[in-house]
């Protein structure tokens, strides 16, 4: 998938492309699990904290589908964590709400870092 991705964007993709529902290609990576991926396009100058029409941020996304190891990049790299969806959630809420005890780890790990 890297590779691909190098590859559309050489080619001139734009990097902040949202889907009809507002998805970009970085939120499909942190939905996903594809760290790689992910960090390439934050590489690339992908916005971290785009939302979609429900909200959701990459970083939400994460929390949503249970990727603690994206969760924690993601917020190093500067993902607010404080963004809410449309239904008032932020993405620590989701995470214990869906009982992903490992993403609500990753959250305490970089609030001690």
């Amino acid at each position: 998938h890297v590779q691909v991705v190098e590859t559309l964007l050489r080619h001139g993709v734009e990097i902040n492309l949202q889907s009809i529902r507002g998805t970009t290609a970085l939120v499909f990576a942190a939905r996903s699990g594809q760290e790689r991926v992910m960090d390439v396009l934050l590489q690339h100058g992908a916005e971290i904290d785009l939302q979609d029409i429900d909200g959701y941020t990459a970083l939400a996304n994460a929390a949503c589908y249970g990727h603690p190891i994206v969760l924690l990049c993601l917020l190093r790299a500067g993902a607010d964590m404080a963004l809410r969806t449309a239904a008032g959630e932020t993405a620590l809420q989701i995470a214990k709400e869906k009982g992903y005890t490992e993403c609500v780890a990753a959250v305490k790990t970089f609030l001690s870092e």
